[in-house]
C-alpha cells in the first residue's frame, strides 16, 4: 500500500484494505490499551465511550477489566462500525455495548453523559481540533476523564505515511492544546520500545497516554502535571 493510501486508511478504514489495516492496528495499538488500563481505574457502572475503535476487537478487554461497565463506541467509518458489530454480537445483545456511526465533531449524545472517553491514535486526524474537543467535553460529565493515546511526533515523523493527513504532537504541545480547550491535566505516561517495520528494520516507538479531566464549576486551577 502506498504511504498516502495507508494514511487515508488509518484515518478512515474503508473496504478490504481498511479491514486489513484495522487487523494490523489491533496488535500495533495493544501497548496503548495496556498503558490506558494502567492509568484508568475503571469502576462498576461507569459509562465509557471509545472514539475511533477500529474493528472493535478491544471492547472485550474493557469488560474483562470491569464486567459492570456500559460501553459505547463511535466511529465515522461505516465499514468499521459494521465490523465491530459483527465481532461483538454477544456484548451488544447483553446490552453492554452500543455502536454509533458518527463524526466526532457532532456526537449523537446528551450533555454530561460519559464518565470516561478514550481515543487511541485519533488526535492526529481531528483537524482543526477545537470543534472535536468541544464536543468531547460537552458529552463528558463534569470531573469526567478523557484519555488520549498517541505516538509523539519524534517517534513517528520519520514514517512516510505520517506526512499525509496527520497532525503530530509532542507531549507539551498536546498538554497545551488540552488546557486551551478547557481540560485539566490529570496524568500522563509513556513507554518506549523497539519495533520491527514491515521491511524488517527495527526502530524505536513510543506509546503515550495523556489523561485529562473536564473542569467542574468549582475548578479554578489545573492539577497534576
Amino acid at each position: 500500500m502506498e504511504p498516502k493510501e495507508l494514511s487515508e486508511q488509518l484515518k478512515k478504514p474503508t473496504g478490504k484494505n481498511g479491514l486489513e489495516v484495522a487487523r494490523a492496528l489491533n496488535e500495533s495499538n495493544q501497548g496503548l490499551y495496556d498503558l490506558a488500563f494502567k492509568l484508568l481505574e475503571l469502576k462498576p457502572n461507569q459509562n465509557i465511550l471509545e472514539i475511533g475503535f477500529g474493528n472493535g476487537k478491544h471492547f472485550a478487554q474493557y469488560i474483562q477489566k470491569e464486567p459492570e461497565l456500559t460501553l459505547t463506541g463511535v466511529d465515522y467509518s461505516a465499514d468499521m462500525c459494521e465490523e465491530a458489530k459483527a465481532r461483538n454480537t454477544t456484548l451488544i445483545d447483553e446490552g453492554k455495548l452500543a455502536i454509533q456511526c458518527a463524526e466526532t465533531s457532532a456526537l449523537p449524545f446528551s450533555n454530561d453523559e460519559f464518565d470516561v472517553i478514550i481515543a487511541h491514535n485519533v488526535i492526529y486526524f481531528l483537524n482543526p481540533p477545537e470543534p472535536h474537543l468541544q464536543e468531547i467535553k460537552r458529552v463528558l460529565k463534569p470531573g469526567g476523564l478523557f484519555l488520549i493515546g498517541y505516538r509523539p511526533r519524534h517517534s513517528i515523523e520519520h514514517l512516510e505515511f505520517t506526512r499525509h493527513h496527520f497532525v503530530l504532537y509532542e507531549a507539551d504541545e498536546l498538554v497545551e492544546l488540552m488546557k486551551t480547550n478547557g481540560f485539566m491535566i490529570a496524568d500522563q505516561h509513556s513507554n518506549s520500545y523497539q519495533k520491527s517495520a514491515v521491511d524488517g528494520t527495527s526502530f524505536q516507538v513510543t506509546d503515550a497516554c495523556l489523561l485529562v479531566k473536564k473542569k467542574t464549576p468549582s475548578s479554578t486551577t489545573d492539577k497534576g502535571v
